[in-house]
């Protein structure tokens, strides 16, 4: 089995984390990817911040210096899915997923558009011009070859 890392995700202490008020723990969380996306589960870097953890000059949270990892998390990276926790990407219910499928640029199956670059449909509904589309893309969506 396969991962792929993405980005960190960030929390507030639970209460019995907060017991460890003088370090900034981290444990790993899995994200399937749900048909029919095809996708590798990717695994995620988790963070619960003490009150020394700092902000960055973007407002980004970075842990303290005395960083910890969390055990009691533990993960088994052959059956990530023993220890529970299993979690949908986020990617797949947005259509992130289908929009790389889709090469960046796709057709709407509900407004029958192209030229879509985003995850959802932003054209103007024709019987109701102040209103968009905003369909997510789908499985039933193509891709769009045509230029801009």
């Amino acid at each position: 089995m396969r991962y792929r890392s993405v980005g960190p995700l960030f929390s507030r202490p639970s209460p019995t984390q907060a017991t460890n008020a003088a370090m900034c723990q981290y444990y790993y969380l899995h994200h399937h990817h749900m048909p029919p996306c095809m996708r590798d589960i990717d695994m995620v870097v988790h963070y619960v911040f003490c009150k020394y953890a700092m902000t960055d000059s973007a407002g980004n949270k970075m842990p303290c210096g005395n960083l910890q990892y969390d055990d009691t998390q533990n993960i088994d990276y052959n059956d990530p899915c023993a220890t529970g926790g299993c979690l949908s990407s986020p990617d797949c219910s947005s259509g992130g997923c289908r929009l790389v499928e889709l090469g960046g640029r796709w057709i709407c199956c509900s407004c029958r558009r192209g030229g879509n670059s985003g995850r959802w449909c932003r054209h103007r509904m024709r019987g109701s011009p102040d209103t968009f589309c905003y369909h997510v893309c789908c499985t039933e969506c193509q891709p769009d070859a045509k230029k801009r």
